[in-house]
């Protein structure tokens, strides 16, 4: 191999000084001395990169004009092994190619560590499937991913991003678009695997319903993986566990540790992968931002403080950025004005933001009211909804929508539906597909309680009539409002200003018979993340009920 090598001296000097100063490619039979041992690192490379972007341009070389696009050919062929040169060597001058010449900004010591080890762990040789990219709000965790997504599509690579929930990959849509990454797939993580709910004696599991999608792809994104559960977790454990030498699949999770954790469970096991990389340096186009201080002090009160963040007013002199304390008159005033005028046209542009249900359920009847008048029908058309539940095909298999799926109401009919009164609705979702969806009338529910109440007494008494209280149970679509979000909901989703109602989150800490200590400040942390999360889904201020 040292033989190989050096008597390709030349041709690497010359490839390693074009992807340092991005010049022309050139070629050059002339030999150089150039001290490089397989066993050189990667900030070796670095330094001998500095270097070499010094260096004059060789008079007896000839040097060919590329274009952009033929440079990022000639550089992709270098993931292959050139004239014997080591394959691992020469892969790792793309990062610094990446950075060098797409960032728009300088990368953070933390973040060039993060590109590296993500670049490292991508290749052949690497026999870990599974990586973790750890990033707080405003740490740029994104851009980064998204910049060596570009450099992976341009070698071939295959590509798919994929999250939990259709709202975060819709945020993955349009943060690629902003970002100019084109040649990738989106998928929810279910879609991708081809899994579902199904009934198991009395419970819901996941399960194989549809054809899996991985194996096409080479490297798999998954983003929001605090919201990854036991269950999804042990579907994309097997995967990882059956790639092969010869279906070598990656999967690189990117999540916030300081987010809420998926219902009912402790923190996700995605953040238990060894192989990972952390961010947590807020980066410098994030300074001057009042509204991200106030989402890092929370960030804080989640890690390390035992008391509940207090929220606090801090924002620009114009008040386009930051934090603002109101009433909640006044929140539900700037709501109605917002929803009005534009939320029909740009449904991210408000949200507001509370714990319970209760609450949720509360504004969204002021603003609708406020919108549509006092007796209106159940639905209009026109209307933007949200499923709570996961909408099923009669088959108790399929899911048409899935939970939190928000959609436009098309058409309203009243109809009869398994001998209930209904609402037959015509719906259209944000990715333009179209569903038939059947919602209880509000005069059927007191019958309708009562056969589901005696389904569940005989389930309890037989094991083999679960299945039919579910299919009695989920015949029908829950749907509601969406002007007002839970927190749980709204993870995931990115809005450009938010409504936070810090009286309904401070329920949370309610003491309950029984508490000891640990439940006391699992309640204060859980309360502490409900203000993290909520106030990191605005994108320039938030206002705040205290």
């Amino acid at each position: 191999m040292q033989s190989r090598i050096k008597n390709d001296r030349c041709f690497l000097y010359k490839t390693l000084r074009v992807l340092a100063s991005r010049l022309p490619l050139v070629s050059c039979n002339k030999k150089s001395e150039i001290p490089i041992t397989n066993d050189a690192t990667y900030s070796d490379y670095k330094e001998l990169l500095k270097f070499l972007s010094t260096l004059p341009e060789d008079p007896t070389c000839n040097v060919v004009e590329l274009g952009d696009e033929a440079r990022l050919t000639a550089i992709a062929a270098l993931s292959g092994s050139i004239n014997g040169i080591s394959e691992a060597m020469m892969i790792q001058t793309i990062p610094t190619f990446a950075a060098t010449g797409y960032f728009p900004f300088q990368l953070t010591q933390q973040q060039q560590k993060a590109l590296d080890a993500m670049w490292t762990f991508i290749q052949p040789t690497v026999v870990s499937a599974l990586f973790l990219l750890v990033g707080y709000a405003g740490t740029g965790k994104s851009t980064i991913v998204f910049q060596l997504v570009k450099v992976l599509v341009a070698t071939g690579k295959r590509v798919v991003l994929t999250a939990p929930t259709n709202k975060a990959v819709g945020v993955l849509q349009r943060m690629a678009a902003e970002n100019g990454v084109t040649g990738v797939e989106f998928f929810t993580i279910h879609q991708l695997l081809g899994l579902g709910m199904v009934t198991r004696g009395k419970e819901k599991v996941l399960d194989q319903t549809g054809p899996s999608y991985i194996n096409l792809f080479d490297v798999v994104f998954i983003d929001e993986c605090s919201m990854i559960g036991k269950q999804l977790w042990h579907w994309i454990e097997d995967v990882a566990n059956q790639s092969s030498i010869w279906t070598k699949i990656k999967i690189i999770f990117m999540g916030d540790p300081a987010q809420l954790n998926p219902v009912n469970e402790g923190k996700s096991p995605s953040f238990q992968v060894p192989d990972k990389a952390v961010l947590t340096q807020v980066v410098r186009q994030g300074t001057g931002s009042p509204l991200l201080e106030f989402v890092t002090a929370c960030r804080y009160a989640v890690i390390k403080s035992k008391f509940p963040f207090e929220p606090y007013a801090k924002y620009l002199p114009d008040k386009s950025n930051g934090a603002l304390m109101v009433k909640r008159q006044t929140l539900l005033r700037y709501a109605c004005k917002k929803m009005s005028r534009e939320f029909a046209q740009n449904p991210d542009c408000f949200r507001i933001l509370s714990w319970t249900n209760t609450q949720v359920d509360f504004y969204n009847q002021q603003i609708r009211t406020h919108l549509y008048g006092e007796n209106i029908n159940r639905f209009i058309p026109g209307e933007r909804l949200i499923t709570r539940d996961p909408v099923m095909a009669p088959d108790g298999k399929t899911t048409i929508l899935a939970t939190s799926t928000e959609f436009t109401v098309l058409d309203v009919f009243e109809d009869r539906y398994n001998n209930y009164d209904t609402w037959r609705l015509k719906v259209e979702t944000d990715e333009g597909i179209v569903r038939q969806i059947y919602v209880l009338h509000e005069n059927e529910q007191k019958q309708f309680d009562q056969e589901s109440k005696r389904l569940l007494t005989s389930a309890k008494r037989n094991p083999f009539l679960w299945k039919q209280y579910y299919k009695h149970s989920e015949q029908f679509a829950n749907i509601r409002n969406c002007f007002a979000l839970t927190v749980h909901n709204s993870q995931g989703s990115t809005f450009l200003e938010a409504g936070i109602d810090g009286q309904d989150l401070s329920k949370r800490l309610y003491p309950e018979p029984g508490d000891d200590r640990k439940a006391i400040l699992s309640k204060i942390r859980e309360f502490n993340r409900l203000y993290y999360v909520s106030s990191s889904r605005a994108r320039q201020r938030i206002l705040v009920i205290r």
